[in-house]
C-alpha cells in the first residue's frame, strides 16, 4: 500500500528550473512546463554513439511489468493509456534505429543517412502500422486517450481507429459551439469525451461537469462505458471525505482519480469502494492516474536529499507538466519506485489504472536524433 508521506518543497539541484507553482491544472500535457533548452536542440556529437537505446521498448518493458503483476490478481484490471500510440506498434522511428545499428556493425558512414525511408512502400512490413497492432503487448490495453482529438486539427491514425481497442479524447475547446460539435461528434465514432472551456475549472469540479451519454447501466470495463470524469486536481477539497461525497453524488461511468490526496495521504480501500457506485445506485469504474516516466517532489517516495543532490536518472524538469521531473524510466531504482506505486493502486481496490508521462520516450529520441 501506498505509504503516505509530507510534501517537500521542489529541489534546487537541477540546472532547468520550474517557475513558481501555481494552481494544479491536473492533467499530464494541460500545463506549462519547461521546453528545451538551446543546447538540448542543438546537439553537439563529435561522434555518433556505438549504441541507442531502444526508448520504446524499454517503455514497452516497464508497462509489461506493471499490466503483469495486476492481471495475475485482477484479471479484469483495466490498462488506460494516456498518449503513447506509438508503442503499440513498432514504427518508423524503430525502423530508423535497426537501420543506424545495422550501419554501425557494418562500418557504414553513419553521416549518410541513405538507409532511412520516409517511404511506407520502402518500409518492411513488421514496422508498418497495419501488420501489427495485434501483437501480444497491444492486446494487453484497454484503451488509449488522447490530448486535444477534438477542437483541434488533431487526427487519429485511421489503422488505429480500426483496431478496436476504446478510444477517448480529452479537449479543451474555444467556445460553446466547438463544444457542442465534439460532443456530436465523439457520440458517433464511439470515443469517450472528457471536454472543457475553461482549464482553471477543469479535472477539479465533478459536480459541475454535464455528462455525456449518462446511462442507468452497470459498469465492469471500459469498453462498456459511455462517459466518463477526470477529478485529478483535489486541492480544493478540505478532506477526503468532500472528494468522495461528489463522486458518490455523480452518474459518471468511470471517474480517473489521484490516489495521492493534496495533504500526502492516500484512498483506502474502503474510500475507494465507497466511490464505485453512482448515485442512481449502478456500479461504475473509480480508476488511478499514475505517471510512470516523472517524478513529483510532492510524492510519498520523495527524499528530501533530493532538494539539493537528486539521483542521476532525474534529467530535467518537465517538457508540459510544470511539477514534474523527467526521468530515465528503465533505471531499476526508478522501476522499483514505479512498482510499490503501482502495486499501492491494485491493492487499494481500484478497477485500473491511467497510465500518464508514456510519450517521454520522445525526449530521449530526440537526444540521438536518426534522421
Amino acid at each position: 500500500m501506498l505509504i503516505p508521506k509530507k510534501l517537500y518543497s521542489l529541489f534546487l539541484g537541477l540546472s532547468l528550473t520550474i517557475p513558481a507553482s501555481q494552481a494544479l491544472a491536473g492533467l499530464y500535457g494541460f500545463t506549462e512546463g519547461t521546453p528545451l533548452s538551446p543546447k538540448e536542440k542543438i546537439l553537439d556529437m563529435p561522434s555518433p554513439p556505438a549504441n541507442i537505446p531502444n526508448y520504446r521498448n524499454l517503455m514497452r518493458d516497464n508497462i509489461d511489468m506493471l499490466v503483469g503483476y495486476a492481471q495475475a490478481r485482477k484479471p479484469d484490471f483495466q490498462i488506460i493509456l494516456h498518449e503513447g500510440a506509438d508503442i503499440l506498434y513498432k514504427g518508423l522511428w524503430e525502423y530508423h534505429l535497426s537501420g543506424y545499428k545495422n550501419a554501425f556493425a557494418q562500418g557504414e558512414d553513419k553521416s549518410d543517412p541513405s538507409f532511412l525511408s520516409e517511404d511506407p512502400s520502402q518500409i518492411p512490413e513488421e514496422y508498418q502500422l497495419k501488420n501489427n497492432v495485434n501483437d501480444s503487448f497491444f492486446k494487453k490495453i484497454d484503451a488509449i486517450f488522447f490530448n486535444n482529438l477534438y477542437c483541434t486539427p488533431r487526427r487519429l491514425d485511421k489503422e488505429l481507429l480500426k483496431t478496436g481497442i476504446r478510444l477517448g479524447a480529452i479537449s479543451q475547446c474555444p467556445n460553446a459551439e466547438s463544444y457542442d460539435k465534439a460532443v456530436t461528434l465523439s457520440v458517433k465514432e464511439n470515443i469517450l469525451f472528457y471536454g472543457f472551456l475553461n482549464i482553471s475549472t477543469a479535472f477539479g469540479y465533478i459536480a459541475g461537469q454535464p455528462i455525456i451519454n449518462e446511462n442507468a447501466k452497470n459498469i465492469y470495463t471500459v469498453k462498456e462505458a459511455s462517459n466518463i470524469s477526470f477529478l485529478l486536481d483535489n486541492s480544493r477539497y478540505k478532506t477526503r471525505e468532500e472528494l468522495i461525497r461528489d463522486v458518490r453524488k455523480s452518474n459518471y461511468d468511470i471517474v480517473v482519480v489521484d490516489p495521492i490526496f493534496h495533504d500526502g495521504s492516500i484512498f483506502t480501500p474502503e474510500e475507494v469502494d465507497a466511490m464505485k457506485y453512482k448515485k442512481s445506485g449502478q456500479r461504475r469504474l473509480v480508476i488511478a492516474r499514475q505517471n510512470i516516466t516523472e517524478a513529483f517532489a510532492k510524492d510519498y517516495y520523495w527524499h528530501e536529499e533530493w532538494n539539493k543532490r537528486p539521483p542521476s536518472w532525474i534529467k530535467r524538469a518537465s517538457l508540459v507538466n510544470k511539477d514534474g521531473y523527467i526521468v530515465e524510466y528503465w533505471q531499476e531504482e526508478w522501476k522499483k519506485i514505479i512498482s510499490q506505486y503501482f502495486r499501492g493502486i491494485v491493492l487499494s481496490r481500484y478497477d485500473g489504472v491511467f497510465l500518464t508521462g508514456i510519450n517521454n520516450h520522445h525526449y530521449f529520441e530526440s537526444l540521438t536524433p536518426l534522421e
